[in-house]
């Protein structure tokens, strides 16, 4: 997410970016069924309804989407043969860790747990309530990150284009997305996301053609491999392919889930080669001079101009969908937003107030996009999926997965630790 992720939804499920699903038919309403202790099809949950073509479109929309245009910048600060490896390297572990969660998933239907619908859910059953609250408290803040660097992005394309002032665009955003943020239903943004698909479309491969059409050559070494820049590179891919909370729901809504983990696999694949080609493709284009968001790099009133209004248009009219997991998941944890009117409207405007304040004051959307995700994505990508699959599997496993558990959630410990640290300095 990821990092803007909107989904093309089957009929039975709706769904939003990093992993809250908005269900006419829950998982929670089918009770699991084991016959000889064997887990059925159904007990898995309400069938899905999607093909494998329109769960391959969702997750497809859902891990290509504003941090891509954060991975040029990253490849120059590591090279790009670094950078290379080290998405691919994330992306890996990534598949690996939403795969885990799929499984403890399903061991807890076999176990007669029925409401794992969730990535909350899920972390409620094993650690209690408590830890259903964190896991709820990481997604909400991830969810507010991602919302926050649309903002930042907004904020610095059209002062490149206009000379805005980042205060003017920051605040200014507030009134139009404080009444978007009000819609209580999903479908009453599905034509604010249809629109926002195809401007991200027409944007995103636009800067792809940019990056051939603007090249000119340049006298920039362009480097393979920079150390230096590695913890950087691999924060910000962690971003990028951030999708941990969709995988539960985009695994449900499958109508043949034996195929989704291949199908998954399969899919990010492409979508890995994809990043790091347009992130060598614009650091060469650019060399030293490549910026995050790489779009900084488009010059002149024409074509540029247009690609990065579309952008901008696309990041603007997601912001709410981005936003709508948080309504979700606070008026479960407080009531009174739940049956207050006026408390939930003005919690929504608070919020939006909140996220435009955080952007005008991190104006650097590179270091934040590696600062959120180097803490709350390495969190909910690796650590929390691992602990959960030690926690309710760990007598089955063979001992080399016991050891890869444990190594992804030390080293995502320290890795959260280090590259927290680095991107503060950065900011």
């Amino acid at each position: 997410n990821h990092h803007r992720r909107t989904l093309v939804h089957p009929p039975s499920i709706e769904l939003t970016e990093q992993g809250t699903a908005d269900d006419e038919t829950s998982v929670e309403e089918v009770r699991p069924l084991v016959v000889d202790g064997v887990l059925t099809h159904n007990a898995l949950g309400a069938p899905g309804t999607a093909s494998s073509a329109a769960v391959a479109i969702n997750i497809i929309i859902s891990f290509v989407g504003a941090g891509l245009l954060g991975i040029p910048d990253a490849f120059r600060r590591a090279g790009w043969g670094l950078g290379s490896v080290a998405l691919c390297l994330v992306s890996a572990l990534n598949v690996y860790c939403m795969l885990l969660l799929v499984q403890v998933q399903k061991k807890l239907f076999k176990e007669g747990k029925e409401s794992v619908s969730s990535y909350g859910l899920v972390g409620r059953c094993i650690m209690g309530s408590r830890g259903g609250a964190f896991v709820d408290a990481c997604l909400v803040v991830s969810q507010a990150g991602f919302a926050t660097a649309y903002i930042i992005f907004i904020a610095a394309n059209l002062y490149s284009i206009y000379g805005t002032p980042r205060s003017i665009v920051c605040f200014g955003c507030i009134p139009g997305l404080a009444l978007l943020v009000q819609a209580r239903e999903m479908k009453t943004l599905a034509p604010f996301s249809l629109l926002a698909d195809l401007a991200n479309l027409c944007g995103l491969s636009a800067v792809l053609l940019q990056d051939f059409k603007s090249y000119v050559p340049h006298n920039d070494s362009i480097h393979a491999i920079r150390w230096e820049g590695l913890l950087y590179v691999m924060s910000i891919t962690i971003y990028s392919m951030e999708g941990v909370g969709l995988v539960l729901s985009l695994e449900s809504s499958c109508r043949d889930r034996s195929k989704f983990a291949s199908l998954l696999k399969s899919v990010l694949a492409c979508i890995t080669l994809f990043m790091a080609f347009f992130g060598t493709a614009g650091y060469m284009a650019f060399g030293d001079n490549t910026m995050a968001p790489v779009t900084l790099n488009l010059v002149g009133q024409g074509w540029a101009s247009f690609v990065k209004g579309a952008l901008c248009l696309a990041l603007y009219l997601t912001y709410p969908i981005m936003m709508f997991p948080i309504w979700h998941i606070s008026e479960e944890l407080f009531t009174p937003l739940h049956e207050n009117v006026v408390w939930n409207t003005a919690f929504r405007c608070i919020l939006v107030v909140f996220t435009a304040t955080v952007a005008y004051s991190v104006p650097n959307f590179g270091s934040f996009l590696s600062l959120v995700g180097s803490s709350i994505c390495t969190i909910l990508g690796f650590i929390l999926p691992c602990y959960f699959h030690l926690a309710v599997l760990r007598k089955e496993l063979p001992y080399w997965q016991v050891g890869l558990d444990c190594l992804l959630m030390v080293g995502g410990v320290l890795f959260g630790m280090l590259g927290t640290y680095q991107s503060f300095v950065n900011l």
